[in-house]
């Protein structure tokens, strides 16, 4: 008889769970749970998307500066316009919805790293400069795939898909550093 017990718990516990499960809707009505696919409902995207911008724009402004390679300054200069213009657009993509906000200045993590890119000199900041463009764009590379399979609107599509080109671009001229010669925008 005890050994029954533990069995007829389990099968009390399972027969409750069912119940649990199948709600208090009634014969014939189903329960749906939304998920958002939506990107205007992903205020982090939307962080992260000026944030890199932002600090891309920052550091290639550094690059014009400091670099010392020719076609690290000229790398810098097209960056840092390509970034800013691109900041420009995403405001006013996202200017219709109130609950996005843009951060309109770098974060401290950000500030710490331009702080890093000033104390670098010559032939160390450009390599550096090379590969923060690469390991953040590849970064931002596959943040963009993934909210272009969220995004609703046209105009959305077209800045993540002029994004996804530039990046691209960027990365293969610094895939053959021998042969790099950025050609102008």
């Amino acid at each position: 008889m005890f050994a029954d017990k533990p069995r007829h718990i389990a099968v009390a516990l399972l027969f409750l769970l069912l119940q649990a499960c199948s709600g208090s809707s009634s014969e014939g009505e189903t329960t749906t749970i939304a998920v958002t696919q939506n990107l205007q409902d992903d205020p982090a995207f939307w962080d992260y998307a000026a944030s890199s911008n932002l600090l891309q724009t920052e550091i290639s402004q550094l690059a014009m500066k400091k670099g010392t390679d020719e076609n690290v300054k000229r790398l810098g200069r097209q960056s840092a316009e390509f970034h800013r213009k691109a900041l420009e657009r995403l405001k006013v993509l996202v200017a219709k919805h109130a609950w996005i906000q843009l951060p309109d200045s770098l974060g401290d993590a950000d500030k710490g790293l331009v702080q890093e890119f000033m104390l670098l000199e010559g032939e160390e900041f450009d390599a550096r400069y090379r590969s923060f463009i690469i390991s953040t764009h590849l970064a931002q590379l596959d943040r963009y795939e993934e909210a272009l399979s969220k995004a609703d609107n046209q105009a959305t599509r077209d800045w993540l898909m002029g994004m996804r080109t530039h990046l691209k671009k960027e990365i293969d001229l610094l895939a053959h550093p021998d042969s790099v010669v950025v050609a102008e925008q």
